[in-house]
């Protein structure tokens, strides 16, 4: 097996994906270990000091990810080479319409998603899911704005939908050159289920049942706004926008109209599923399909 062989192999492709996850919990959890013994020396509650200790580590973590993110983007693939040609192709104002969007989707998706989890004993019965939630709100709005709502949407999509989606792409897509129908679509396939893919890894890495549904629906939405916009600014927007909701809904009393009662709460939540869905064809008008310069191909 010569070099080229064994650089296209399945195994050493797969790896290529996997091992910035790798790097990632590595990195987290090596800083916040570091940092729980530092707050421990200095007299201070792990719990009550959580979100700052994780904004601190997702702080340290973000440059070794971006260093990935950024070889990536250097790289003539499959994958960039769609992202580089989808982004400049967008005026400045339909680039701006697409951050605004993207970050409404995100909104009212994410709203939505944790109102349908409501309904359900998911929350109950997943342990992991309770724990988690007791450190994520234990450590006042300050750091969870600034950890939960920026820092940690900007470096889950740098790993996510910047290196793990497109690596998956250019994994899956094998052959590029083929301008004809079917070659087409087949792209269009192999695209989508390295959506799925990514998708599933964020819901699985988030290690609850709970997240695992939230963060893997979310995830397939991020991936295909990424896809829309080309370029990580839309995923990373609609992330933020729900990580907000989120916050806001806990710490204030803004969303308290949405829980008088079940009937009301059932109409909201089927409200909000439907504007999300109208929002998300609101995209993809935005971005629709049109002829490319040259070759007369449809994106």
């Amino acid at each position: 097996m010569n070099l080229r062989d064994r650089q296209n192999s399945p195994i050493l492709k797969s790896w290529n994906v996997i091992y910035p996850i790798f790097i990632y919990f590595v990195a987290m959890n090596l800083a916040m270990s570091l940092f729980a013994m530092l707050a421990s020396f200095l007299g201070a509650d792990y719990q009550e000091q959580y979100m700052a200790l994780q904004t601190a580590t997702v702080a340290v973590t973000i440059p070794f990810i971006a260093n990935y993110y950024n070889k990536d983007r250097k790289q003539p693939t499959v994958f960039w080479e769609h992202m580089e040609m989808e982004y400049s192709q967008k005026g400045n104002g339909q680039k701006i319409a697409n951050g605004l969007l993207m970050f409404l989707a995100g909104v009212l998706m994410g709203t939505a998603l944790n109102n349908v989890l409501a309904l359900t004993a998911l929350e109950e019965i997943s342990e992991g899911y309770q724990e988690t939630s007791g450190y994520f709100f234990a450590g006042g709005i300050l750091f969870e704005l600034l950890g939960a709502c920026l820092l940690t949407p900007f470096l889950e999509e740098l790993l996510y939908r910047g290196v793990v989606y497109g690596r998956l792409c250019d994994m899956m897509i094998l052959d590029n050159e083929e301008k004809t129908g079917h070659g087409k679509k087949r792209e269009r396939v192999s695209r989508f289920l390295a959506m799925l893919l990514s998708a599933l890894l964020f819901g699985v890495l988030h290690r609850n049942l709970v997240q695992f549904v939230y963060a893997g629906l979310l995830g397939l939405l991020l991936a295909w706004l990424m896809e829309k916009c080309g370029h990580l600014y839309g995923a990373f927007l609609a992330h933020m926008g729900a990580n907000l909701i989120s916050v806001l809904r806990v710490e204030t009393k803004f969303f308290a109209w949405m829980e008088q009662g079940q009937p009301s709460f059932l109409a909201i939540t089927a409200a909000l599923a439907v504007c999300s869905a109208a929002l998300i064809a609101a995209i993809w008008l935005l971005n629709g399909a049109r002829p490319k310069s040259g070759n007369g191909r449809m994106e």
